[in-house]
């Protein structure tokens, strides 16, 4: 028995976007070519219709979690990729979908029996995918767009006040060049961007300035947050965003489609 496992970063191809000076990604991301590796994919389609693209089992063990792509049309989005294991003739990859419910990851689990996707705990949380036969695959590979990860954005901070209001910064990945927050103010379903107008960070803490108020998080193990507008100051409750996931990007209504697996749930 064979065993290769992977738990890193993502490993992504050279055609991801490139970020300019001021922090902020570019909007055109160069598709991925696929030609070298054609062969060496299946495609798989759900009862949806969306399209599930992975390398063959035994094949690609050493370059695995690259070419695992994802989409519900005729786009795919390559998938982050958190961690993966190889064992004979069985993938498994931990696939960064912040929508999963009660796991960590989304898990995709690949065989020669066929395909799995798990978004949430229990007996109900898995979906079969069927495997295209080799001429639909093809025909897929060969006239789908491959890009890099649709979603360019990380959760930076979450904060709320004791009347439900919610305090969210976002900010670029860094492959993107990391920087260029913004701010969330707003009730759950009801958030609105306040316009920046200056960001301090040092070792005393952050500082985020906009047109409605001033968020401030103070640098300590306490951890503590304000919210200054005008003379009035609010004390806010840290939240924290890892475990707060599915909150920050389903519940509290921000994000459109992210180009994940699971995206739905």
């Amino acid at each position: 028995m064979r065993q290769h496992l992977i738990v890193a970063g993502v490993l992504l191809v050279t055609a991801t976007a490139t970020a300019h000076a001021d922090g902020k990604a570019d909007k055109k991301h160069a598709p991925i070519d696929i030609r070298a590796v054609i062969d060496k994919l299946d495609v798989y389609r759900d009862d949806t219709g969306a399209v599930l693209v992975s390398p063959k089992t035994t094949a690609l063990r050493d370059d695995l979690d690259t070419w695992v792509f994802y989409g519900t049309g005729k786009t795919l989005y390559q998938q982050r990729v958190i961690g993966s294991s190889a064992i004979d003739d069985k993938y498994e990859w931990f696939v960064w979908s912040p929508r999963v419910k009660g796991l960590a990851q989304a898990m995709v689990s690949a065989a020669p029996s066929g395909v799995q996707i798990r978004c949430r705990q229990g007996k109900d949380g898995h979906r079969s995918l069927s495997a295209l036969p080799p001429d639909q695959a093809r025909a897929v590979l060969a006239k789908s767009t491959f890009l890099p990860p649709l979603w360019e954005r990380t959760a930076h901070f979450l904060a709320r006040d004791d009347d439900g209001v919610y305090f969210y910064v976002d900010e670029l990945r860094e492959e993107y060049g990391g920087k260029g927050y913004r701010v969330f103010v707003g009730k759950k379903g009801a958030m609105k961007e306040a316009s920046m107008t200056n960001m301090v960070s040092d070792t005393a803490g952050e500082i985020y300035s906009t047109k409605t108020g001033e968020l401030k998080i103070i640098a300590g193990a306490d951890g503590k947050a304000v919210w200054k507008k005008g003379s009035k100051k609010t004390e806010l409750i840290v939240l924290d965003v890892s475990e707060n996931r599915y909150l920050i990007y389903r519940d509290l209504g921000l994000y459109g489609s992210l180009g994940v697996v699971c995206d739905e749930q």
